[in-house]
């Protein structure tokens, strides 16, 4: 399926800027219709997605649940999905494991979509939104066209690949005060969702943006161990992974950048990975089981109802 759609896009001549759209066949469109988009690709048909200023926050608080095997090590993780949490490509299977559903789903990562349509269809019918770039979808369309109909899409653009435009230079994004540029010129984060995200090698990247963006005031990452080792769920041929490449050229610069955007905005992120590659004094991290724990017991007190005083 990955060699299908790479043999249907279409070759692009042009300057380094916007090399990456040779990746867009000549029949894909995108079209923004107040809030909302048209994503087009002919014959496949057309697609609705929503703006991302229109995803809904539903807590102050909220996890991102990726893939690393410290998922596995956590006490009766099902109490994952008892608060407003995120799934991040093949980490849903945890979700569909307990029949939980979630709020948000993020895909960034077509080839994921090409290889694991199971998977992906998993993460449509069990989220409450479902957060696309240009090329996730344009997979979608053609790998699972299933999964798309009836779940509630919303659109996010590649600022570092936006779809037949040209990327913006590292001088632009330093002048641009919309987004904390990395002094490399790249990665970038952005400070509104809305236009954009800047990836950088992992899919977590996307969603910080994403849910800080629309008001989160404090995330727990579970699963984020960036290690060499399996992902917490089987798989019978192992999707190829960048991490080995990404992690020091483009994956601790990201982070860096979440360290800066923590310090300037006040909101804040724990890592519920002790054996995380992402050193300590970066993002901080916490044990995955005792803020499960700070969680519950959370919930629970709100439940219980204050007793009426007697009057004297």
């Amino acid at each position: 399926m990955l060699h299908a759609f790479a043999r249907m896009v279409r070759h692009h001549v042009g300057g380094t800027r916007d090399w990456h759209n040779r990746g867009f066949a000549s029949g894909q469109s995108i079209e923004r219709d107040g809030s909302s988009y048209a994503i087009r690709w002919t014959g496949r048909g057309c697609v609705r997605a929503r703006c991302l200023s229109e995803l809904p926050r539903v807590g102050e608080c909220g996890s991102i649940v990726a893939s690393g095997p410290s998922v596995r090590r956590l006490r009766r993780p099902e109490r994952l999905f008892d608060h407003p949490v995120a799934c991040v490509n093949g980490s849903v299977v945890l979700a569909a494991e307990f029949g939980r559903s979630i709020d948000y789903y993020l895909v960034s990562d077509h080839r994921f979509i090409l290889e694991r349509p199971d998977l992906f269809r998993a993460g449509t019918s069990l989220a409450k939104a479902v957060v696309l770039g240009p090329m996730s979808m344009f997979a979608a369309m053609l790998a699972a066209p299933d999964a798309l109909r009836g779940a509630n899409l919303f659109y996010r653009e590649n600022l570092r690949r936006p779809f037949k435009r040209r990327r913006p230079s590292a001088a632009e994004l330093e002048r641009d005060p919309l987004v904390i540029a990395h002094p490399s010129g790249d990665p970038a984060f952005s400070l509104v969702p809305s236009r954009g995200t800047f990836p950088a090698g992992t899919v977590v990247f996307d969603a910080l943006q994403v849910l800080f963006g629309i008001g989160y005031r404090q995330l727990f990452m579970f699963g984020v161990d960036f290690t060499d080792g399996p992902r917490f769920y089987n798989e019978a041929s192992p999707a190829p992974s960048d991490l080995a490449g990404d992690y020091a050229r483009r994956i601790e610069p990201a982070f860096e950048l979440v360290a800066e955007y923590l310090r300037l905005s006040g909101r804040r992120l724990f890592n519920a990975s002790p054996e995380s590659r992402l050193p300590d004094a970066l993002i901080p991290k916490a044990d995955g089981n005792a803020l499960l724990d700070r969680l519950e017991w959370m919930a629970s007190a709100r439940t219980v109802r204050r007793p009426h005083r007697l009057a004297a």
